[in-house]
């Protein structure tokens, strides 16, 4: 018996000890050379690994992401470029556009992603904004509304400035949302491309200067292990070199549903292992997308659209709703029992009053990865419900609008007084119709009672006449 209860006791130990929850993986990648560096969740914008991230260094062609994107939003990629003299003798990387060559806006784009020509990231800034300076001022923009806050850009190709500086973290970020361009991941994982001859120019044949996306010859060293530059699943994004910058790369991966972007900067010998093989960017990034890919993965925890519940109706002409997502989430867990992180915590009230219109926001879901809340959304009527009965009548009234109320009292009064002044006009019409009136009978009056004494005078004075006639008759 006592035995018994010692073994239970460890074992009520032993699986008190073991976490509720898994865990994120508590390694790092190693041997990463680059003095700044970082991966994400290309779909979540998760930090899955820093490295001085926030830290301003110069990007070299890593640059023209930004001018890619900007271009691709704000051009006509089918109409033709204006190449002039700025551009044609832009140093450093080109593809030789002469001023006044005839040829189109995607293939000075190809040129850009591709040879990263630093004379097609001119012809494309002066397009945009008519001068250098003044696309330098549009991507500062749009870098600030990206996130990416801890930047200036100065030029449209990254050619050396002193004032032309980012960070491994705004870069990753500018990264993240060019890659939701499907033109621009067309661009920035195409290996070979042939721009035909020109008016000036004959065929040009590029080639990808990242290595990632086709070279099987050259090797890196990746945790002591020698391998293929090439890598599975890559996506792009762009190489960068100068003296200045050293070794740059910005590269995407995509594997079962995962999408990871890799930043390393200015990854020379110097910033790590003295004994790092050559080419220590891509060996950088490979490292990163390799930890990445086997420690996390992107789940979706909404579709957009999905029921999220219902709730009960009063006086309607439903007794009930339901509600769902407006948009689809997604998380970034860990690759082993990395679902069971994922919460969802619901605030939908159990009943409202009608109306209720469809589409009205009516409650909230909580999204938890472990104890961090990934985001709070809204969740919206998927119907509509109208008021029914006795509470139908009083909302109707209730729902006029004021405006409409006080429209039809001033009718109504306006309509009164109308009235009231016409009936005022005809009654003094009437009343002064009636005082002509009496006034023309007294006239009359008067006028009678003169020709009546008219009368009586004029017989008075005949009966006088014919008395005096007879009085002196008599005497005769």
């Amino acid at each position: 018996m006592k035995k018994i209860v010692t073994v239970l006791l460890m074992l009520v130990l032993f699986f008190g000890f073991v976490p509720e929850e898994p865990v994120f993986a508590a390694d790092e990648p190693s041997n990463i050379v680059g003095a700044g560096a970082i991966l994400i969740d290309a779909t979540t914008g998760e930090v899955l690994y820093e490295k001085n991230a926030h830290t301003q260094m110069y990007p070299a062609s890593c640059t023209k992401i930004l001018t890619g994107i900007l271009a691709i939003e704000n051009l006509d990629l089918s109409a033709p470029a204006v190449i002039d003299a700025e551009a044609s003798f832009t140093e450093g990387s080109r593809v030789y556009l002469l001023e006044g060559e005839e040829i189109t806006v995607e293939e000075v784009l190809y040129a850009l992603f591709l040879e990263s020509a630093n004379d097609a990231a001119i012809c494309l800034a002066k397009m945009i904004s008519g001068s250098v300076e003044e696309f330098a001022v549009l991507m500062n923009q749009k870098a600030r509304e990206l996130g990416a806050l801890n930047s200036n850009f100065v030029t449209p190709n990254g050619l050396p400035n002193d004032d032309h500086k980012t960070t491994a973290y705004d870069l990753a970020m500018i990264a993240k949302y060019a890659m939701q361009n499907e033109t621009f991941r067309k661009f920035c994982s195409t290996y070979q491309y042939t721009i035909p001859a020109t008016n000036l120019q004959d065929t040009r044949y590029l080639y990808n200067t990242n290595r990632l996306l086709y070279d099987t010859q050259h090797k890196v060293t990746v945790n002591g292990e020698v391998r293929p530059c090439k890598y599975e699943g890559i996506t792009g994004i762009k190489t960068g070199y100068t003296n200045a910058a050293g070794n740059c790369l910005v590269a995407g991966a995509q594997r079962e549903g995962t999408e990871l972007i890799a930043v390393t900067l200015h990854s020379n010998y110097e910033n790590g292992d003295p004994n790092a093989a050559p080419r220590s960017q891509y060996a950088d990034c490979i490292s990163m997308l390799d930890w990445g890919f086997a420690h996390y993965k992107t789940v979706q925890v909404t579709m957009a659209g999905e029921s999220a519940g219902t709730f009960a109706v009063l006086k309607g002409d439903k007794e009930q709703l339901s509600v769902r997502m407006n948009e689809a989430v997604y998380a970034t867990v860990p690759v082993e029992g990395g679902e069971a992180l994922v919460k969802k915590e619901i605030d939908l009230p159990l009943e409202m009053e009608a109306p209720i219109a469809a589409g009205q926001v009516v409650g909230t879901m909580t999204i938890y990865v472990g104890n961090d809340v990934i985001g709070t959304y809204d969740l919206t009527s998927t119907g509509s419900s109208e008021l029914v009965g006795f509470a139908a009548m009083v909302d109707k009234v209730s729902e006029k609008s004021v405006k409409e109320i006080v429209l039809k009292i001033v009718k109504i009064v306006v309509l009164v007084f109308v009235i009231l002044v016409a009936l005022l006009f005809i009654w003094v019409l009437y009343k002064r119709h009636q005082i002509k009136k009496r006034k023309l009978r007294r006239q009359m009056l008067r006028e009678q009672e003169r020709l009546a004494r008219e009368r009586a005078e004029r017989a008075r004075m005949q009966t006088w006449t014919t008395w005096d006639e007879d009085f002196r008759d008599s005497r005769h």
